[in-house]
């Protein structure tokens, strides 16, 4: 009995230690790079402990070769792992931890997995549960998405969920595949939970689109197209939560006051610089710093030759 606390405690210890502080925000920060460095470097030399209440949902890969499907490889993905994190339960893997993981494991700027690596993944960040998916054209609409449902722990497939529609219309999209996740998982809603759950994000497109770039560029360290992103965003929909506390987090990781900061003294430098420009040539002569270079400056009729 005493080993097996003495076990129990070593694993708890281990997943306090490596796990980052959790921040329910878009910015990678140096945090989560140190994390995954470490939950890399210990992969083949730890038993990784599976939450049974976690569940990951990684990113979307866009097969239809069309870029515009692209802002939907994370969209898609951020819209289901906020409802999911609705459920009492049910604990989503922050999507910075994912990210950072991604770029550690050198999947690019896309974080892009395919099937194969997925339980992989969800290992590593000691989900039970794993989600991917993939983005197809569609016979009778424009876009078909397909979210395949993965159990970590005993690396099988539950489900495959798939659900048809137009990219205006990507927020019914996400309902359909979130309550078909919801009955593989066997949680029972009540009638006011689904209720709740039925809820959009916004019902915006364009806001929802810029939310989208928004967390896009906030990946690429794009800090500044990010903020425009957000702004666009409100602007559109000035309720829309994630933008809201997107804004306030770059602003307060100074990641943008940095900028406006750098832009007003520029802006002072050039000020400064067309002052000087305009210098009359009386006041220029009179700082001279001789009375020798002032008497050679008066005696020169319109060609003024500086030689300090």
């Amino acid at each position: 009995m005493k080993n097996i606390t003495f076990v129990f405690i070593l694993c708890l210890s281990f997943v306090i230690a490596w796990a980052p502080a959790s921040h329910a925000g878009q910015v990678v920060t140096q945090q989560e790079r140190i994390w995954a460095q470490q939950v890399l470097n210990r992969e083949y030399t730890y038993d990784f402990v599976f939450s049974p209440d976690t569940i990951a949902v990684l990113y979307f890969k866009n097969n239809t070769g069309e870029k515009r499907f692209d802002l939907l490889q994370k969209g898609l993905p951020c819209m289901l792992s906020s409802d999911l994190s609705q459920l009492q339960g049910l604990r989503p893997v922050e999507r910075v931890k994912i990210q950072a993981l991604m770029e550690e494991m050198d999947f690019g700027i896309s974080g892009l997995v395919d099937a194969s690596t997925a339980p992989r993944i969800g290992r590593l960040l000691g989900a039970r549960y794993v989600i991917r998916g993939d983005i197809h054209y569609s016979a009778v609409a424009e876009i078909s998405i397909k979210a395949t449902l993965i159990d970590g722990e005993k690396e099988r497939i539950v489900g495959q969920p798939t659900a048809e529609g137009f990219l205006s219309s990507i927020v019914t999209i996400e309902k359909q595949l979130l309550f078909d996740i919801i009955e593989l998982l066997n949680i029972k809603l009540s009638a006011e939970k689904r209720k709740r759950l039925e809820k959009p994000l916004t019902t915006s497109e364009e806001a929802l689109f810029n939310l989208c770039r928004a967390i896009d560029s906030s990946d690429r360290r794009d800090y500044i197209r990010a903020e425009t992103y957000y702004t666009n965003a409100l602007k559109e929909d000035p309720n829309l939560g994630p933008a809201q506390e997107g804004l306030k987090e770059l602003q307060r990781l100074s990641l943008i006051n940095q900028r406006k900061k750098s832009q007003s003294l520029l802006k002072a430098l050039e000020a400064r610089t067309s002052k000087t420009d305009s210098l009359v040539e009386d006041y220029s002569t009179r700082q001279a710093r001789t009375p020798g270079d002032l008497e050679k400056r008066q005696s020169q009729a319109g060609s003024i030759d500086f030689e300090w």
